[in-house]
């Protein structure tokens, strides 16, 4: 396959996977709106959301070990929420399956985890992760719409700076 034909099917493929993410979301809204889907007592747009569901599971087992009392939201109060548990396991499963799995390591395992600290923070502060920070906008949540246009710049930023790092790496293979 030419890598102009290649193109043209990674466009076609992006386009439905865009639209199949919209048609998902506006049904999710519309179906919680309308018709009350979605979990008793969660919070609006809470079905799926890694930072707090994370958050949530890990308050919950460190509870249940501990006997503690770390706050949680609601839903979680008698099971834990294992939303990230099954993206996890989805993901691995399914790169396993289509052999795409590689077990990477970083440069800097500081760095990483640090940016991923600041990430994670970033979502609790702002009550959402990205996916839920989309969704909260769709309900019209002015902070919302603040922490989505900080999650859009960051990304913007950090598809620079991987541009900029991928040509010296390339430079250097090439002297």
């Amino acid at each position: 396959m030419t890598e102009q034909k290649e193109r043209k099917r990674i466009i076609k493929h992006s386009y439905l996977i865009i639209i199949a993410g919209l048609v998902t979301g506006l049904i999710a809204a519309l179906l919680q709106i309308t018709a009350g889907v979605g979990p008793p007592n969660a919070p609006v747009a809470y079905g799926i959301c890694i930072a707090c569901h994370g958050r949530d599971l890990i308050n919950w087992i460190v509870n249940a070990i501990g006997g503690t009392n770390l706050g949680y939201g609601t839903l979680v109060a008698g099971v834990p929420v294992l939303t990230v548990v099954g993206i996890v396991a989805g993901a691995f499963i399914s790169s396993t399956k289509n052999k795409e799995f590689k077990f990477r390591t970083t440069k800097n395992p500081g760095v990483s985890f640090v940016c991923g600290f600041a990430v994670m923070a970033s979502a609790l502060i702002l009550g959402a992760c990205p996916l839920r920070a989309v969704l909260r906008v769709a309900y019209g949540d002015a902070i919302a719409v603040v922490g989505f246009i900080a999650i859009s710049v960051g990304v913007v930023i950090s598809a620079a700076v991987i541009k900029v790092n991928a040509r010296r790496a390339i430079n250097r293979e090439v002297t």
